[in-house]
């Protein structure tokens, strides 16, 4: 009974992480209207780009603690094992083949693109000895691969989608109502991954003969698991663009605060601290610059996440982390 309170005690926390922002971007704008007489498309642009900051610091979250789970790995996310250069890598020669390409011709490539990289990834990680180690250097290979050849196609695909640029690091200054589909897509699966595979990999995490035992089975489960993440985390990619390690950072803040590694708790409370996380990134970045245009967002998670990856990976060096 009590874990049943603290999952749901979880999901208020994340409700009130998604709602909050929102309230505030709503009334904040508005005060401002009184004095600055602000149009009403500004107020919707305000609250198109709140959402999507919020939902997808949601997917990420969401995404890195189903990734780390499903491989007993809390070394990766979706960036460290190369979903995103591999999402963005196919985005790119989308806008380049095709002349006038769909929002949902875009998550269908970035889709292909990334679980494409993953599986490389997984496949070279595998190969070598399947360590710790060893996935987050193969991640490491296949990331500048993709990244390597997006940038490549930067140069050609920039003339005919301005904001390409802006998609290397991520950005939600092209905010628009047609993005919502998606973005609300992408929550849905992570969602439904959350409550369909949270006990399993529970499970999963103690091993793949405890899991067996307990009738849940280990390669089954760390498949349906990589697809919910790979493909959640390329529809935000091919939105928004690549934002490195808010997917590593936030499952061990919510392990960190919760004292657990309990899925079903771990889950929603990451998704609630990375709704906040890239609201405030994306907030603050647009506050910074003072008049010489925004920084992406995704650049200051980077600067965030980065030495906090390289900390972890210290630890797990020296035996501390587990």
């Amino acid at each position: 009974m009590s874990s049943r309170y603290a999952i749901i005690g979880a999901f208020l926390l994340l409700l009130a992480s998604t709602t909050i922002p929102l309230l505030y971007t709503y009334t904040s704008t508005l005060l401002e209207s009184l004095d600055a007489g602000v149009a009403e498309r500004v107020l919707a642009y305000r609250l198109y780009r709140s959402l999507y900051a919020i939902l997808a610091g949601v997917v990420l979250a969401a995404s890195g603690c189903m990734l780390q789970a499903s491989l007993r790995n809390p070394l990766v996310d979706h960036y460290v094992l190369g979903i995103g250069s591999g999402s963005l890598f196919a985005v790119y020669t989308a806008l380049l083949l095709v002349d006038h390409v769909s929002l949902w011709a875009l998550s269908l490539s970035a889709t292909i693109g990334g679980l494409v990289a993953l599986a490389l990834t997984v496949l070279v990680a595998e190969s070598v000895s399947g360590s710790d180690v060893a996935y987050v250097l193969s991640g490491i290979g296949v990331t500048s691969l993709f990244s390597g050849l997006s940038v490549l196609l930067l140069h050609y695909v920039v003339r005919k989608y301005a904001y390409a640029s802006l998609m290397l690091t991520g950005t939600f200054i092209h905010s628009r109502p047609d993005n919502l589909q998606y973005a609300v897509t992408a929550l849905l699966l992570v969602l439904v991954g959350y409550f369909t595979l949270s006990k399993r990999l529970n499970a999963l995490m103690l091993g793949d003969d405890y899991a067996a035992q307990l009738g849940v089975d280990p390669n089954l489960t760390r498949l349906l698991t990589s697809l919910v993440a790979g493909v959640s985390a390329s529809i935000i990619v091919s939105q928004f663009g690549v934002i490195g390690f808010l997917g590593l950072v936030t499952p061990h803040i919510a392990r960190f605060t919760l004292r657990t590694s309990d899925n079903r708790l771990v889950v929603p409370v990451a998704m609630a601290t990375g709704s906040l996380l890239l609201y405030m990134t994306d907030t603050v970045s647009r506050a910074l610059p003072g008049g010489v245009g925004e920084i992406p967002a995704g650049a200051l998670i980077s600067a965030i996440g980065a030495p906090f990856f390289l900390i972890l990976l210290t630890r797990r060096f020296r035996g501390v982390l587990k």
